[in-house]
């Protein structure tokens, strides 16, 4: 990718960042996939959107949200509920 694309890139992200709702190829730039990924991802109901007529779009605060839903814990968070549940197993 040269100069060009990249500041191309760049300025389209600067764009799309100040916008609520996104199109398809809107987001398929900020998660750096292909549109027919989405377009599958939304045809598998795995991601939150909406149709109007033949367009689809994205509420911006509805995929932030649905990235973030599959959070991995820490190990000390782990540790903390491992501790957590032999304490409470131990009680009863």
């Amino acid at each position: 990718m040269g100069i060009e694309e990249r500041l191309e890139r760049i300025e389209r992200l600067m764009v799309i960042n100040t916008k609520s709702v996104w199109s398809v190829k809107d987001l398929a730039l900020v998660l750096d996939r292909s549109e027919s990924h989405i377009y599958t991802l939304c045809s598998q109901k795995k991601i939150p959107h909406y149709k109007q007529g033949s367009s689809t779009w994205f509420k911006r605060e509805e995929i932030e949200a649905w990235q973030c839903q599959t959070r991995i814990p820490t190990d000390e968070e782990l540790r903390c509920e491992a501790v957590n549940h032999v304490a409470i197993n131990r009680i009863k």
